[in-house]
């Protein structure tokens, strides 16, 4: 196969790599997949992300399409959350009620999301979907990083911290299995359209609805991430939309990666973290959207 050379300038000028599995060969650009799958990795570890806000606009920077940046980025959260969902469940740390209304509606929901995908595609134009996506990611992002600074630095009421930290597990009502089975089928549509904001959008309903200890929400939340994303790979599989060796090399970045993210966690504000990748977040989104719209 022909070595083809992987010019950064360029992509970030918009050209975008229109099979990125023929790069592999190009040295360069796996050292670039490494060291990108060693940032996330580090920031997974640091702030306790889910990756995908960090990830996604990485790899549409360096000119993957939208349509494989999605895919590959299922793949990737699958691959780093399923063993703390492992560690999770020796522990104990799931509730397990709520996580079977979550998980009850993902396959129809992502299978629907599959179905406008694909008309998109093929009655609009592979263009138009990558529009769509960046679009409609920019939008997410923004969400999600205006929620971390609301909950993470402008929050200041203890006593709900306290109720939270003091929670005991209980049957739902049935007005709250409804909202667990309408936010599973939210998001479930919402990140296999996206591949982001599982996590951010999952978390703040478990606190406010599950009256469960905080180890049982964040358990909860990973296996759910697990799940949806794991439903979510073989679907865009399916699609053409998985490049493998792309996601392999991100994965050999991110593991050392979680692990030094981990050890350097203790040492630095976790507060001054979250203000950090809120705002590269947000400028993130800024980007996404401004090339959804043709403007970069």
């Amino acid at each position: 196969m022909e070595l083809v050379a992987f010019d950064v300038a360029s992509t970030m000028l918009g050209d975008t790599i229109l099979n990125p599995n023929e790069l592999i060969s190009d040295p360069l650009f796996v050292v670039g997949l490494i060291l990108i799958g060693l940032i996330v990795g580090v920031a997974i570890g640091l702030s306790g992300l889910g990756g995908a806000p960090l990830l996604l606009p990485s790899l549409v920077l360096i000119g993957i399409p939208p349509q494989l940046v999605i895919g590959a980025d299922l793949a990737f959260i699958f691959g780093t959350k399923l063993f703390a969902s492992i560690l999770h469940s020796k522990e104990r740390n799931v509730n397990w009620q709520a996580l079977i209304f979550l998980l009850l509606p993902i396959v129809p929901m992502m299978i629907l999301a599959s179905w406008v995908w694909t008309d998109i595609k093929e009655n609009y134009g592979s263009d138009t979907l990558d529009t769509v996506i960046l679009l409609f990611l920019g939008a997410i992002l923004v969400g999600v990083s205006l929620y971390m600074i609301k909950s993470n630095v402008l929050k200041n009421n203890r006593k709900e911290d306290e109720e939270f930290s003091n929670a005991v597990s209980r049957k739902f009502t049935k007005d709250e299995k409804t909202i667990f089975l309408g936010a599973g089928s939210i998001i479930s549509f919402i990140t296999q359209i996206t591949a982001t904001g599982a996590g951010a959008m999952t978390l703040p309903i478990l606190v406010k609805k599950c009256h469960c200890p905080p180890k049982h929400v964040a358990g909860t939340s990973v296996l759910f991430g697990v799940a949806i994303s794991a439903v979510g790979t073989i679907l865009h599989y399916n699609m053409g939309n998985m490049p493998i060796f792309l996601v392999l090399f991100l994965l050999i970045g991110s593991i050392p990666g979680v692990f030094f993210g981990v050890r350097l966690a203790s040492k630095i504000s976790p507060k001054k973290l979250i203000v950090l990748f809120s705002v590269i977040i947000l400028i993130a989104a800024i980007f996404l959207i401004s090339r959804g719209l043709g403007i970069i």
